[in-house]
């Protein structure tokens, strides 16, 4: 069993792992999108000069990305950033600039989509160290895990259960065990992602020099630039 503890929600929305490989010389970043409307599902990722952002997959459609197109993955001054939306581009504007992780996530608020209300979450790796990120309706909660061990990480996501409307996820950060290497976790994930709601999937292996690489799963096929 590659990941141990995955989310059992039949529509978990998007969501993160970070965590250390089981090597214990790697950091490990997970993202994955899934959905319910034709908007949200028509979309892949795509990797652009180290960077994974989500696109449209089918131009042909109309589409509002609003709240779907945005960068997932990138990195700043030797920081690894993930996120479920434009959050992570503020967070890579503020480290450039000087500032923080937390100064730049303290000027967002929750995408505006009511009665929803889906939160903004967002992990970073830096200096040896994780802190994950939760804007919610109620506020904002920054976790700083403690040190781990290899194979152990920290999931977040942006909804539990399957109602109507969906129901945020409103709790902390919560631990997995990771096994084995990237291309048996992202099986894993991607196999444990409803076959009728699952998008995409992203998993980001982090080496100890900082070097970085991707492995990407999508539904359908991206666009031809």
């Amino acid at each position: 069993m590659a990941v141990e503890g995955f989310p059992t929600d039949r529509y978990s929305g998007r969501g993160l792992i970070a965590g250390r490989l089981a090597d214990g010389e790697s950091w490990l970043q997970i993202y994955w999108i899934s959905g319910r409307s034709e908007n949200s599902r028509n979309r892949v990722l795509i990797e652009e000069e180290g960077e994974v952002r989500t696109a449209t997959a089918d131009r042909s459609k109309q589409v509002d990305g609003t709240f779907t197109l945005y960068t997932a993955l990138c990195s700043q001054d030797g920081a690894q950033i993930v996120g479920n939306g434009d959050q992570v581009t503020t967070v890579v504007e503020a480290l450039g600039a000087g500032g923080s992780f937390e100064q730049a996530l303290r000027t967002r608020s929750v995408e505006d989509d009511p009665p929803i209300w889906t939160p903004r979450i967002t992990a970073i790796v830096a200096g040896g160290k994780l802190t994950l990120s939760k804007i919610a309706k109620n506020g904002h909660a920054f976790f700083e895990a403690a040190p781990l061990e290899p194979g152990e990480g920290l999931c977040l996501h942006t909804y539990r259960g399957d109602g109507d409307p969906i129901l945020p996820f409103n709790e902390d950060p919560y631990p997995l065990r990771l096994e084995g290497d990237i291309e048996e976790l992202a099986h894993s994930v991607w196999g444990r992602l409803d076959p009728q709601l699952r998008v995409a999937l992203v998993v980001k292996k982090i080496e100890a020099d900082g070097s970085f690489r991707h492995l990407i799963v999508n539904r359908l096929t991206p666009p031809s630039s």
